[in-house]
């Protein structure tokens, strides 16, 4: 292994993403990419407590026993006839988690969001650092999972959350 590639190794094992160096041939190159890289540490994403009220409704009407560990969020996702809003991704039938997020990074923007989507997406969070996702479970055969990216700088890492350990209640 060349010094280029086992610099280029360890810029991706502080966190940093392969194709950002994929075409530097000089050492110095890369090691100015290491410099300028900022390390990201991982959101911490938790249950919102269950008297936290979201247009109206309660995270625990929404959600129970729900956990966050390892990459995968647990639990059981409630019922809600007619959503929780009158319109847009959250309105109209459905199983929905209010989730919070902590950020120890100070990051300049966090953005979450459940892939694949109906339609939303992402979306950066406000001061907040909460917000509910209406869960289908899949989308057209594909499991969904959570997304969370965050940026500092010009880093950009994203963390990802299997959501196949939930159960969606019906009706």
């Amino acid at each position: 292994m060349t010094n280029v590639e086992a610099l280029k190794n360890l810029y991706v094992a502080e966190g940093g993403s392969y194709d950002d160096v994929a075409e530097l041939t000089l050492s110095a190159d890369v090691i100015n990419a290491l410099a300028g890289y900022k390390s990201i540490e991982d959101i911490n994403v938790q249950p919102e407590k269950g008297s936290t009220e979201y247009l109206g409704v309660k995270a625990s009407q929404m959600q129970t026993g729900l956990a966050v560990a390892d990459g995968a969020i647990t639990g059981t996702l409630k019922f809600i006839e007619g959503g929780i809003a009158p319109s847009g991704p959250l309105a109209g039938d459905g199983n929905f988690m209010f989730l919070k997020f902590v950020d120890p990074n100070s990051a300049d923007k966090v953005e979450v969001g459940l892939v694949p989507s109906a339609g939303t997406g992402f979306v950066e969070l406000d001061i907040d650092m909460n917000a509910v996702f209406k869960v289908a479970g899949e989308i057209e055969g594909v499991a969904q999972v959570l997304k969370v990216k965050t940026t500092v700088g010009s880093t950009v890492k994203v963390q990802t959350f299997d959501l196949s350990g939930l159960t969606l209640n019906e009706s």
